[in-house]
């Protein structure tokens, strides 16, 4: 058996008072494509976020490809890491955002090549070529002039796919990456997510698109109350679900 790609025991974190996530325990194999489900406010976006160490947790444990974010253990001990090194480790985990965060002055060739010469030190024709691949396997092969006020949602958030992707992410993150966009451009960004997936790279994803989950998906992850209530293959939780409140939140979308 190979050592899962993400590995959360017991994580816990809070805002203040607020408790946001209440001892999520969960793992993500290499390959797999986990769903996490829930109303607004279960915890899921925070979660994703403490994956990549945007998020400092307040208790627990949580590795990515067998390591600690944000973390080195000597002995009994953790060692927080340093800025640069979370930065190092964080370059290795692809995210895709909500809005689309592309820098407007730039072109979608230059806002993929943008982080692989900044900080990777990647020459900038080696950046450029493959950029042209990125660009091209999200299906924007025809874009790498275009200003992202030229293009449509769909468009920039395919970009911002492509950015994370030149990277060479061993996990890509997704924090609900259709929910800014119009319904009739959801599909070509799913799209582009499903060919990710048929590729092999690991994938969370936070969404509320259940078609996506129950196609693609590997697992799913229902939360609510930063509480995991219910885990399974979408087939167990999507179609027959267990937990009374996963059928009271499925009743109302899908």
């Amino acid at each position: 058996m190979s050592e899962p790609m993400v590995k959360a025991e017991g994580v816990h974190k809070r805002f203040g008072r607020l408790e946001v996530l209440k001892g999520i325990t969960l793992q993500v194999m290499p390959g797999e494509v986990m769903c996490l489900l829930g109303p607004s406010g279960s915890g899921k976006s925070t979660f994703l976020r403490c994956i990549n160490h945007l998020e400092k947790i307040n208790s627990g444990r949580l590795s990515v490809d067998g390591e600690l974010v944000g973390y080195r253990q000597v002995g009994d001990r953790l060692h927080e890491l340093r800025e640069s090194e979370v930065a190092r480790k964080r370059a290795e985990i692809g995210m895709v955002f909500q809005n689309f965060n592309l820098f407007p002055n730039m072109t979608a060739l230059d806002n993929v090549t943008c982080a692989p010469i900044r900080v990777k030190g990647t020459s900038r024709d080696a950046a450029a070529a493959r950029a042209r691949e990125e660009l091209a396997r999200v299906g924007l092969p025809d874009k790498l002039d275009c200003y992202p006020a030229q293009l449509s949602g769909g468009q920039q958030q395919r970009v911002a796919i492509a950015r994370a992707l030149a990277m060479d992410p061993k996990l890509m993150l997704f924090d609900e990456p259709t929910s800014a966009l119009d319904p009739e451009l959801v599909g070509e960004v799913l799209q582009a997510m499903k060919r990710l997936a048929t590729e092999g790279m690991t994938m969370v994803v936070v969404t509320h698109e259940m078609g996506f989950a129950r196609e693609v998906a590997d697992s799913v992850v229902f939360m609510d109350a930063g509480l995991v209530v219910e885990a399974g293959s979408p087939a167990e939780v999507l179609a027959n679900p267990r937990e009374e409140r996963t059928r009271a939140f499925l009743s109302k979308v899908l």
